[in-house]
Formats: structure tokens, sequence, C-alpha cells
């Protein structure tokens, strides 16, 4: 399994560092920087000038083509077709013989998640299941770290009787978990096992210390897990490091998301720029799904060249605005940015400037699928960045990618596994 990481991760930025500028530019400069000739291979970008932009882009066939291959070498770099990538059924291989028992028989029910939208209640109900099913049958306490509103704390503690220690840094995030709480109390007239603490997390967060003063009563004998449902940026980095330190945590599954929010790798292999740390966010089958990009992302690239006539060069224009036409969009986005009113060109100037690049916009929508289809490589590469990390460290055991969700509904599905 070891070899098998190592092994995708090489391939994984060997793709990156062939098409580092497809990955690293930015939509906005697509026309002004002319990114459709500069980051397209030759016969890639001539094969595409002569798609039909009536049929559906999305839909793949086994043609075999310069665009086809590209897709199916995308595929075959994400984590879906890393063979060493587990599933929930493959657990028991990787975990003591005692957790193994409980989850081969799998004998409890488990009810739907409240307050809570169908993403949330999806990732609550894999996560808890399984960190559940650990939890029991090896007596820990759990450790959600970056708690946010303590949802899967209280899914723990609810419906197994966990002993829970749910860590925030926001007091608006305690607020809310502390108010959802009582109104789930309220309701079912239930004891609760969950202690929540207001806490910056860092590497060098004494998770030991933390628990031995929320539960004075709990004997501290490496029965400690350590969770995070979409711990976020860096702090995923900070947990993973935390995981190593403490002696008594023996168990760490987290699940990451916001890569842009992460600036720099743990294994040191890569540095991945910002723009590819936001392509790793995007999601194939949302995309495949709704089959047309926002008309922001092409407004946004015709403002552009406005931008630049007069004179801005480093504008943020941030989200939000009218897009039912680029006028009104481009008005309300020179605005925001302080543009003087008698700079702003005419609304007969305005769609004169929009007209004349409409061409642009096929080819927009084209760019912008190839860099989705190969976000999940940069994906990949971040992912397995940090498990590689963690096998490289004598403290593990066993480390892992585990799939657990439904990318449709949460499009960051993988979590990491690692055991002492």
């Amino acid at each position: 399994m070891m070899t098998e990481y190592n092994q995708h991760f090489e391939k994984a930025l060997d793709f990156i560092n062939i098409y580092q500028e497809l990955i690293d530019c930015h939509l906005v400069d697509f026309i002004t920087e002319g990114l459709w000739d500069k980051c397209l291979p030759e016969k890639l970008r001539s094969e595409l000038e002569n798609i039909d932009m009536n049929d559906d882009i999305w839909a793949e066939n086994n043609i075999d083509s310069e665009l086809s291959n590209f897709i199916q070498l995308t595929k075959s770099l994400s984590l879906e077709s890393c063979s060493a990538v587990i599933c929930v059924n493959d657990l028991p291989k990787l975990l003591p013989q005692s957790s193994t028992e409980r989850l081969i028989e799998n004998k409890f029910v488990y009810p739907k998640s409240e307050l809570m939208n169908t993403k949330k209640s999806h990732e609550i109900e894999m996560l808890g299941k399984v960190i559940a099913e650990i939890a029991l049958s090896t007596h820990s306490l759990v450790i959600d770290a970056g708690a946010g509103k303590a949802y899967l704390s209280t899914y723990l503690s609810e419906h197994f009787n966990i002993p829970i220690l749910a860590i925030d840094s926001s007091q608006v995030c305690y607020k809310g978990a502390i108010n959802r709480q009582e109104k789930i109390q309220k309701r079912k007239r239930t004891l609760t096992k969950i202690r929540y603490i207001v806490q910056e997390l860092d590497d060098t967060t004494n998770y030991n210390k933390v628990v031995n003063t929320c539960y004075p009563d709990w004997n501290v004998n490496g029965n400690l897990i350590l969770t995070g449902l979409h711990t976020c940026g860096m702090l995923v980095h900070s947990v993973i490091k935390a995981f190593l330190h403490a002696k008594d945590i023996n168990l760490l599954l987290v699940v990451p998301c916001c890569y842009h929010l992460a600036n720099e790798t743990l294994s040191g292999c890569w540095n991945f720029s910002k723009n590819a740390r936001m392509l790793a966010q995007q999601s194939i089958e949302r995309s495949r799904y709704n089959k047309h990009l926002s008309p922001s992302l092409f407004y946004r690239a015709v403002l552009q060249i406005i931008l630049h006539s007069l004179g801005y060069y480093n504008a943020k224009v941030g989200r939000g605005g009218p897009l039912n036409n680029f006028v009104d969009y481009a008005k309300c986005a020179l605005s925001k940015i302080g543009v003087d009113k008698n700079q702003i060109p005419s609304a007969y100037v305005l769609q004169e400037i929009y007209q004349n690049h409409i061409h642009f916009k096929s080819r927009l929508s084209l760019f912008q699928m190839l860099r989705i289809y190969m976000s999940s490589v940069v994906e990949a590469a971040i992912m397995l960045d940090r498990i590689i990390f963690l096998q490289n460290n004598i403290k593990c055991s066993k480390v892992a990618v585990i799939r657990l969700f439904d990318p449709t509904l949460s499009p960051r599905c993988y979590g990491i596994i690692a055991t002492k």
C-alpha cells in the first residue's frame, strides 16, 4: 500500500509539472493573457477548436482523441483510481482486532440526523458510523477538532453515548453548538456526554492536557481518537502533527477541506500555487451534472479587458452582483471597486466590448472543463502529500486514504486514517 501511494503521488506530480501553466492560471486572465494559446498543447487545442459546441461537452465517449485521452489520463491519476484507497468495508484490515468484530457485526441502526441539510446529514452519518464503531470497541474518548457547531459530536453523543471533547476556535460556533444542543435536549430530554471548549488549535496543542482538564475522571491510557469533519486549511496539518506527538491518541480520522487555505505541503516534495489549490476544490461530479458554467466566469474575463484599459491590474471584484446581463454586471463591479462614475463606459460601449469578445465564450467553457478534470489530480497530490508524511513517521503503523462520502453530495469525500 505504501509503495502504491508513493507511485501514484509521483505520477500525479509528473502530470502537474507537465500541465503547470494550465493548472496555475486564473480564468480572469483568459482573454487578456491569451490563455487558450498559451496553456494548451497544440494538438489538443487544434482538436478543441473544431468541437461542435451544440453537443454535450461533458458527454464522454471512447473515441480515440486528444480530449478523450486527456480525460482518461486525469481519471487514472485521481484518488478514485488509486488502488490503495480504501472504503469503509476495508476498515477491518486496518483496525485492531477488537474493532474488526464490531464492524463486521454492524448491528446498529443509524437514525436520521436532525437540524442539518442533506449534505451535512450524509457526512455526519457516514463518518459518525465509522467513529462510533471504533470508539465503542476500543472504549475511547473522541476529540472533535475544529468541531464547528458540533454536529458530529452531538451525533456521536446522542446516538451512541460516547464521551466527546468538541474543540473549536470560534466563539460564534461554540454558542451555536450550545444553542443547538439545548434545542435537541428540550425535545428529546436526553443528557449529553459532550464537553465544549473554545481554543485555538496548532501543532503544539496538548490534547492530553485538555482531556484531563475537561474530563478529570477519564483515565487517559492510549484511548483517545482524534477526528475532524472537513478540517479546514492548515488545521489539518496541525491535527496530523499533534496526533504524532500525543502518545495517547492511537487513531486519527480526518476529512480535509479548503485546500486553498493550506499554503504549504507536509512532505516538502512540492509547492502548490494558490490557483492550483483553488482548482483542487472543484467538483467533477457537480460540474458534469450542472453542465453549464456560471455566466460570471465569462463576464469577469471580459471585465478584465475593461479594467486593464482603465489602469486597474490587480482589482478584486469578489462575488455577488447582477448576472442577468453583462452591462449591469460590469457597472456594478466597476462601482464596487471604486471606479469614478465618469470613467465607467456607457452601456452601449460595454455591450460593444462584450459582443466583440463573445467568440471567446465557448473556448472558456472548454478551457475550464479541462481544468475541472485536472482538479482531481491536484486533489490526489495534495491528499497523498499528507499520507506520505504520515507514512514516513515511525510512530504510524497503518495509514490510508478512505472514501467516506458520495461525491455528488459531498465533493470532499476522502478522509485520512492513521493508527499507531
